[in-house]
Order: C-alpha cells, then structure tokens, then sequence
C-alpha cells in the first residue's frame, strides 16, 4: 500500500480525512514521498482541479504515480516555472523554431507533401503530426496575448483528407496467434527470457480476447473483474476517451481461466501484471523478442544486431494493437452488431469503428453463403 495518511493534531476527520494522504513508494533504493493533492491537481484537466474527493479517486492517481516512478521519472520535481514575460518567451522560441512559419498553408502543405520526415512516413503519420500542431495552434490562438495571429487550417489553406489514409489491414491468423503463444510458452518461459513467456501468453489472449488498448489493459486489476455480470471495468482514468466502460468476458472461455488464476493474487493485483501481480508499464522488448522467435529468428545482440533485428520486425510489419484490431474483426465476423464493438472498443463514432474493422474475402463468402441460403429458403416457401 502506497497511499498514507498524515494527520496534524488539527485534523479531527481521522480515517476519513482525504486531505492529509500522501503517496510513500520506495523504488531502487530511493523513497518517493509526495502529498496525493500535490500530485494529482497539477495533472488535472485546465478548470477542472479539484482536491481529489474519495479514496478510489486516490488509488487511481496512485497507480500513474507508481507508474511514472518505475519508468524512470521524478514524481517529486516541482513543474517548471512559467516566465512572466510571454513576448520575451515567445521571441526566444520564435527564433529557433520560427513560429510565424507555421502560419503560412505553402509552408505546412510543403512539409507534408514534399520534406525529408514526409518522404519516409504514411499520410496517416502526417496527418497525426498536424492534428497536434492544430490543437497546439488554436490553443496558441486562445492565449493572452495570443502566439500567433491566425491558423493556416482553413477551408483554402491546409487540408486533411482522411479518405487518402491507407487503412491499416493487418490480420492475424489463427496459425499466427499459435506461434506466437506456442512460442511464448515452450520458448521463452526460461530463465534466459526471465521467465516472461507465460505472462506474454497471457496478454496475448487478454488483447485479442477483450479488444482494449495495451495501456487499459496493463492497468486492469483483479478488483474491477465482476463475476456475477462477467464483466470487465475499465475506469475512465485509464482509458483513452476517458469515458468509463465494461467489457464482457466469456465464463468459460480461455480469458476467465487466467483470471482465476490471477485472483489468487488479491483485489489490488494487476491482472496483466508481473508475476506478482505488481503493474508493469511496458512489455516492448519482450513482445519484439517473442515476433522474432516466433517466426524462427533468433535475436541479435550489437549495433549491428539491434539494425538487424528492427529490420526483421519491419518485415514481419506486426504490432500490438493489431491483436485488438484481430479481435474486433473476429467479433464482426462471428455476427456481433456493430454498435456492440463500438462499445467495446470504446470509439466515439460508428464511423470510427467502420473505419477499423476489415473482413476477409473468406468471411465474406461465409457470409454471403449464409445470406444466399435464407434467400433460397425464402423462396422456397413461398
């Protein structure tokens, strides 16, 4: 338990005071002591800092703390202080970056049609980098006094057309997903590998089986599995959208057999966590390690190793968030409304989640065979 409380003899509140909690970790040797509100004010969103009002409020906080300590990061560094004078700040960056560049729409379409970083990226990658410099613009825009004069995202000057995208198709077969988890289980479940192969094995069922992104899913803990509605929360502080929502799991499918399995570990354990139930932030190494091995690669050490290796995984072009790409597609074809992933992935639009899902030419022929077969039925009895 991370979370303490440090009453002074004025507080008469005792086991329920909020006001006087504070986070205690101690990490490599080194002990991380900051006040909850201290900590958690500052990270909330612009107009709606607030005091933190409840002790699940308190723990939610505590696991991006925990997070932020593990990965390396001070929780303890007081923010950087803002200069008073903001023409001088916005001089001095102006001429590094040239701000007033960012105006003109020739200079941004120049750098997405025709730069070095465009050359070697998809239009989807380029469009993600504007998206971020709009939203800094017109934040920009709304300061005073503002940081720039105008926003070269109009009508007649930058445009982003999304139908350009090349919507990424990556499927994952079911011959795929055996390697990988035949090879996480007999391979890498060893000491060379640290042991890591049966909790990759079981991310891997976690990602296809509830289609959530890799960091809801690090941050689900044994305590929001309900095994009386077979669901699965995900609060909104860890999800992307922020928005609260449940994912239903099969009782008797493979999912809920690590589940049990994890709940041995108690209420506060990660379900995807380490051994021990403790949060693990990143699982990058070890799932690259496991896509080489698992098309029969071994991997390199050296500089010359680490190049080759990245070369190989860009071949084999497989990323994590194609395992919840996979499952959505699965759900689709095996008949779920549409609506009911949109729910599930937690997109807010069906035009999103439309955008998201591909079917195979061969679920597609089953489909149709089973459209054709209730047509001919139809007819028949007629």
């Amino acid at each position: 338990m991370t979370i303490r409380r440090r009453c002074t003899g004025k507080c008469k509140k005792g086991r329920r005071c909020l006001e006087h909690l504070r986070f205690d970790v101690m990490w490599r040797g080194t002990r991380y002591r900051v006040p909850v509100n201290e900590y958690a004010i500052p990270l909330m969103e612009p107009r709606k800092q607030r005091p933190i009002q409840s002790m699940e409020e308190a723990r939610d906080w505590e696991r991006r703390f925990i997070g932020e300590v593990k990965a390396g990061l001070d929780p303890q560094r007081p923010p950087s202080p803002r200069k008073p004078n903001a023409k001088a700040e916005i001089e001095t960056v102006s001429g590094f970056l040239r701000l007033e560049a960012l105006e003109d729409p020739d200079e941004i379409n120049r750098f997405k049609a025709s730069s070095d970083y465009a050359e070697e990226l998809e239009i989807a990658s380029i469009h993600c980098v504007l998206e971020r410099l709009r939203a800094a613009m017109n934040w920009g825009l709304a300061q005073t006094p503002p940081l720039f004069t105008k926003s070269p995202f109009h009508r007649f000057g930058v445009r982003m057309n999304k139908k350009a995208e090349t919507v990424r198709d990556r499927r994952v077969s079911r011959e795929e997903e055996k390697r990988l988890l035949d090879t996480a289980l007999h391979k890498m479940n060893d000491g060379v590998h640290m042991f890591v192969g049966e909790l990759l094995h079981d991310r891997i069922i976690g990602a296809l089986e509830l289609c959530c992104r890799r960091g809801e899913m690090l941050l689900i803990q044994n305590k929001r599995v309900n095994w009386d509605t077979h669901q699965i929360g995900i609060p909104g502080a860890t999800a992307k959208d922020k928005e609260n929502r449940r994912i239903p799991f099969n009782p008797k499918g493979r999912l809920a057999a690590i589940l049990k399995r994890r709940a041995s570990l108690g209420p506060e354990a990660f379900v995807f966590g380490n051994t021990h139930g403790a949060y693990q932030p990143t699982i990058q190494t070890a799932w690259e390690t496991l896509k080489l091995m698992a098309d029969g690669l071994a991997p390199k050490a050296g500089q010359d190793g680490v190049k080759w290796n990245h070369e190989q995984l860009r071949r084999l072009d497989l990323r994590w968030h194609d395992l919840r790409h996979e499952g959505a597609c699965r759900l689709l074809a095996a008949g779920v409304d549409i609506r009911m992933i949109q729910l599930m992935l937690g997109h807010a639009s069906i035009q999103q989640t439309q955008r998201y899902l591909n079917v195979t030419d061969e679920e597609l022929r089953k489909g149709m065979e089973v459209s054709w077969g209730q047509s001919l039925r139809a007819v028949s009895d007629g």
